[in-house]
């Protein structure tokens, strides 16, 4: 092993271009406005780390249990977020029953995506490459099936070691001459069976499609001596990154989710730190991330981290069980690695499309050419699984972003969101029953104003609660208010079950509204009345 490089740095000091020039470092996002300022009022994370004896950075000013305020969260969100959608832009192969866990880096100006796929009872991880990171082509197997090994049936991996900076160079670092992984791995089969451990592996070539080089025994598992409670059965994804000032005593970082005693459960974030990329130590008690709230089973795993500026931002995903669309990716912020201010604004990823109606996960995000990349699991209503993306801006020139729904008044079971997911069918659906209004409202909201002159509503017909309005009036947001759109024609020409379509004269809009005048209900007869709904709202192409 090549020993040349000074001990616990990886062989480049900065990203390199393609040229093998050292790209300048530049600060993306200004946030001297606010880093150090003070935490006063503001509740750390529940389950944070405070690691007693913790080096803090030299010149930061900050103590180590200070919160991330909340204007520089919110700047975060605004910068990160993706509200245009493409997908599935890598597919389940037909050797396997699923994909999972993308993570992308960049390598001789091509991109590669190393994921995961699901097949004979086991993890396997493959490499993927593209020229634009929208094309995606299978190329092999790097992690196969390792007969008679620790990781015999399971080995799951992650890339280490990329370049973090925001909007940086997304490449791979080298240590002791070599590219490395982290990865999942385990003996037993079954979809994440048995105890699970942390292995790394190495290459000389991350491009190729050939199998990385593994060691003997896992870097970190459920038996260990030093051992947390969190962690006693299963330890899952893992983003390895490296701290070039080693705050924390080691220049190698390591988070991953993990879980406690008895199996599946609540999932939570902790970290552990290295020198040399094979002895790892665990850092601290406590986890470092935990899920937002308790409900049953509630998780919170696949962390990956990225630096902006003195910031350090973790992307993650949690799922909270007892709400709608309880599956999602989110972030946290940190100044110091290890106390970190999680995101509670709105999520970064929801399901919005019928091929990731049921999960949109597991979050890669890179900024490349000033377009924010968002790469996730996605699972279609029909249960298939595929690699989505994200974006923060209109990369094919097709898409007039997503469409955000609210209502006046909705039933406890039902959800507006339901309206604009692609799917037609009864189920879900959007119905304002029992609502104590005659009329109630389905406002749609565009990521950006289009052109409107017509759409079609499917009305739902239970033939109970729910049936057919009376009415329905078309409105659109005009200014600050809405107003009726002109030359309204329907067909048919009064509300029925199923497709009612509608034309008129067209608007400018970055909003519209759908009037459900009720055949019965509201404050005449709350709780025995009938009221309106819908399973799609849909938009004809504007020419």
């Amino acid at each position: 092993m090549d020993t040349s490089h000074e001990a616990g740095q990886p062989d480049r000091t900065g990203p390199t271009s393609s040229a093998g020039e050292e790209v300048p470092r530049r600060r993306l996002m200004r946030w001297s406005g606010v880093v150090g300022a003070s935490a006063a009022g503001m509740a750390l994370y529940p389950g944070t780390a405070h690691g007693a004896g913790v080096p803090v950075h030299a010149g930061a000013g900050r103590s180590r249990s200070t919160a991330v305020p909340d204007e520089v969260m919110r700047e975060v969100y605004e910068e990160v977020k993706t509200p245009y959608r493409y997908g599935p832009v890598l597919p389940t192969p037909a050797d396997a029953e699923l994909v999972d866990s993308p993570s992308v880096f960049r390598h001789e100006d091509r991109w590669y995506m190393v994921y995961l796929v699901y097949r004979q009872q086991g993890y396997e991880t493959r490499l993927a490459s593209s020229p634009d990171l929208l094309t995606w082509t299978p190329e092999g197997t790097v992690l196969p099936f390792r007969p008679g090994a620790w990781d015999r049936q399971q080995a799951a991996g992650y890339i280490a070691l990329q370049d973090t900076e925001w909007g940086g160079s997304a490449e791979l670092r080298t240590y002791a001459g070599r590219y490395w992984m982290s990865y999942l791995g385990g003996a037993e089969p079954g979809y994440e069976g048995g105890p699970l451990s942390i292995g790394v592996a190495s290459t000389r070539t991350p491009h190729q499609p050939r199998p990385w080089t593994r060691r003997d025994a896992a870097v970190l598992g459920p038996d260990d001596p030093d051992t947390r409670y969190w962690e006693r059965s299963k330890l899952f994804k893992s983003n390895v990154v490296h701290d070039p000032e080693a705050r924390l005593g080691a220049s190698f970082v390591m988070y991953y989710n993990a879980t406690g005693a008895g199996g599946y459960g609540n999932e939570t974030i902790g970290m552990a730190v290295s020198d040399d990329m094979v002895r790892w130590r665990r850092h601290g008690e406590a986890p470092v991330l935990t899920p937002y709230e308790w409900h049953g089973i509630a998780l919170i795993g696949d962390p990956q981290v990225v630096r902006m500026g003195e910031l350090w931002v973790m992307f993650f995903w949690s799922t909270i069980d007892h709400t709608p669309n309880g599956r999602f990716d989110s972030f946290a912020c940190s100044y110091d690695l290890v106390n970190w201010t999680p995101w509670r604004g709105p999520k970064l990823t929801s399901s919005t499309r019928p091929w990731d109606f049921h999960q949109a996960t597991k979050p890669w995000v890179i900024k490349h050419d000033g377009v924010v990349h968002h790469f996730y699991n996605a699972q279609s209503t029909t249960g298939a699984q595929s690699i989505g993306l994200a974006t923060s801006a209109d990369l094919r020139g097709e898409s007039d972003g997503p469409i955000s729904a609210s209502a006046s008044h909705t039933w406890a079971y039902d959800s507006p969101r339901a309206a604009v997911d692609g799917v037609v069918a009864d189920d879900p659906r959007w119905t304002a029953y029992n609502s104590p209004n005659t009329v109630d409202w389905l406002q749609l909201d565009f990521a950006q104003a289009r052109r409107l002159s017509g759409l079609t509503v499917h009305v739902y017909d239970d033939g109970g609660g729910v049936q057919p309005p009376r009415q329905m009036i078309v409105e659109y947001l005009h200014g600050r208010r809405f107003e009726q759109v002109t030359g309204a024609r329907w067909t048919p020409g009064g509300p029925r079950a199923g497709a009612n379509t509608v034309t008129f004269s067209p608007v400018h809009a970055s909003s519209l509204r759908v009037h459900f005048v009720h055949r019965e209900g509201g404050y005449q007869r709350p709780g025995i009345g009938t009221y309106s709904g819908c399973t799609e709202v849909q938009f004809p192409a504007e020419r």
